[in-house]
Formats: C-alpha cells, structure tokens, sequence
C-alpha cells in the first residue's frame, strides 16, 4: 500500500511543436528524395537493388570498356572511341529497362497501399504530389543518362583525349542537354502508364509496349504504305536518340525515317510526348480518388 508521499504526477497532456518548421515546399524535396532511393533501392531490401543496380551497370559497362580501350591501346585516335552521340543510342537497353521495371516503383505502390491518401492530406496537392514524384524519377534516370558520359569525358581528358579547355564548358551543356532532355521522356511515358494501374508488372508491360509497339506500326506504314516520315515521331526511343545525335553536332548511321526530318520538328517531337506523358499523368491522377 502507497501511502500520500510516494503519489506521483506525469503531464501526459498534449504539448505544442517548438521545433524547426520548413515551408510547404519542403514537402516536395522531401518526398522528391523519398523517391529517388526509393526507386534506386536505398534503404531498403537486397532484392530492391538489384534491377537498379543490373541496369546502372548496363548504362556503365560500355564506357568502362571505352576508357580500357583509350588507356590500354596504342596511338589511339578520337574516331576509335565511342561517340556521345552513339553512347545515348548503345544505352537505350538500359533506359528502356529502368522506365518498364524500376520508374513504377515512384507511383504505384501509393495507390496500391493507400499512402497516397495519406501524403494528400499533409502540404501536398495532386499536382505538387506529381511534381515531386516526377522530380525523384528524373533524378534516378539522369544517373543513366548523364553519369556515364561525364565519367568518359573525365576519363577521356585524363587520358589526353578530351577536348581543349575552350570546347569543354559547350561538351558539358551538350551532355546535360541531351541527359536531361531523355530523362524526361522516359519518365514522363513511364509515369504515364503507372497511373492507369496499381500494379507494378502491369506498368512494365505497357511500358514496353509503348516505347516499342509504335516504332514497329509507324515504321511498316511508312515503308509499306507510303506514310509521311513525320509519323515516326511516335518511334519515341528514336526520336529522341537522334535529337541527341544533333544536340552533340553527330550523324547517326542508320537512315531511320526521323532523320530526313528538320531538327527543330524532332526536337518539337520529343517535347510534345514529355508534354503529353505529363498531362496524361496529371488527368489520371485529377479524377483519382485518394483513400487512407
């Protein structure tokens, strides 16, 4: 028995956050990083890294082996070694394979789980809940895109094979121009075609079916049926390699469709599916009923 002396009194009551508050907009960064691990397999399970991981070193083996071949080889010239240009073409596997088995990641499991709900009733609106989801899958693609090309560049110019000081800031823009510009596409379709499903295979699959059902139709009707070679810019991997080819002042070797045409009208291609991805993305998600 508890005689008066030993009572006790805890405050248990509720009690007002003193901490640090951030701005609304945090919440983008926040959930834009949250993304990006998330799709790379950061912090989570062994087995959520290895498609990550088999498709970075996919994206990296061809300029491993371009510099093995700068370094090891005699009297080697530039003609001798990868391209920029070529190198956006020879990743396209790689590219593919993140956006049909990786990029899902970023939005399906939120509408499978209910977490979408949840993040709606914080700071986050549809379209900042997009933006921000969009942010961390570009972020993770440019990995892809740009990581190779400016590890060959450095190893190119240690190797004295780079360009001079003068041509390297324009090699740069170049680079991240055309690294950015692939990015978007590819996540702008994949994010297009996670938002009419929850599941994760289901994505991948039209995914798929999207980056190479087109060029195969549009391809056989301009051959076949005398087609304008304006519709192979719904061949959209190929559209935008060979912006690419152009943003770094090269040709490509096949004579596709797409490049008898203007560069300003590939160039207006590639931003029209970056656009449509997106607003197809945004409507989906506008009529989306959110639960917790």
């Amino acid at each position: 028995m508890t005689t008066g002396l030993d009572a006790r009194l805890y405050d248990l009551g509720y009690r007002g956050y003193d901490g640090p508050r951030e701005r609304p907009a945090r919440a983008l960064l926040t959930l834009a990083e949250f993304t990006a691990r998330r799709v790379l397999g950061l912090g989570r399970g062994a087995r959520h890294k290895v498609l990550p991981a088999i498709t970075l070193v996919i994206a990296f083996l061809p300029a491993l082996f371009s510099v093995a071949f700068a370094v090891l080889v005699d009297e080697v010239v530039a003609q001798d070694l990868i391209s920029y240009g070529d190198y956006m073409l020879i990743i396209g596997g790689a590219l593919a394979l993140f956006a049909a088995l990786v990029a899902p990641e970023a939005l399906c499991p939120d509408k499978r789980t209910g977490m979408l709900g949840l993040y709606l009733a914080g700071p986050l609106d549809r379209t900042r809940y997009l933006i921000a989801k969009g942010a961390g899958v570009v972020a993770a693609m440019l990995l892809i895109t740009v990581g190779p090309l400016l590890f060959m560049l450095l190893a190119y110019v240690l190797a004295g094979l780079g360009p001079s000081a003068g041509e390297t800031p324009k090699l740069l823009l170049r680079i991240f121009t055309a690294g950015i510009m692939t990015a978007l596409l590819y996540a702008a379709l994949s994010m297009a075609v996670s938002s009419f499903t929850t599941r994760r295979a289901a994505a991948a699959v039209g995914v798929v079916l999207l980056l190479f059902v087109p060029v195969s139709v549009v391809r056989s009707a301009i051959e076949s049926a005398g087609a304008p070679n304006e519709l192979d810019l719904l061949s959209f991997p190929f559209v935008v390699f060979e912006l690419s080819y152009r943003i770094f002042g090269e040709t490509a070797e096949d004579a596709d469709p797409v490049t008898e045409l203007s560069t300003w009208l590939v160039a207006a291609g590639v931003v029209a599916a970056i656009v449509a991805g997106a607003l197809v993305c945004w409507f989906r998600y506008r009529r989306l009923e959110a639960f917790r």
